[in-house]
């Protein structure tokens, strides 16, 4: 009985890291101070990623998928909105994510997010 209480512990651990949100889900901003801003001041500044969706200031993709690289995290976005006037459906568009170490950098052709930390 020992024995099977100790093995679904383990497995218990197991599955919970398994689990846990890649190291790029989250919000992020260039000042923390925009994290707790007014709604419009967030649209302007606060990049928002998750498993399958990415919200960046005045851009957006309802679907997203994301594959790791020797760049970063590369994310194949479609579905996407906002105020980039080479949008066009089907749009996709290859967004590169670094972490370097508590910070996270958005980079793609003609954009650079600078260093962002998480809100």
């Amino acid at each position: 009985m020992r024995r099977l209480a100790m093995t679904m512990a383990m497995s218990a651990l197991a599955g919970g890291t398994a689990l846990a949100a890649p190291p790029y889900v989250g919000t992020w901003s260039s000042e923390r101070l925009n994290c707790r801003a007014a709604a419009d001041v967030q649209r302007q500044t606060v990049f928002t990623v998750d498993q399958s969706a990415l919200s960046l200031p005045e851009f957006g993709c309802e679907h997203a998928t994301f594959h790791k690289s020797a760049s970063g995290w590369v994310v194949h976005a479609s579905q996407c909105y906002g105020a980039d006037p080479s949008l066009a459906e089907p749009f996709s568009r290859v967004v590169h994510m670094v972490r370097h170490g508590a910070k996270m950098r958005f980079t793609w052709p003609g954009f650079d997010s600078g260093p962002l930390a998480r809100c």
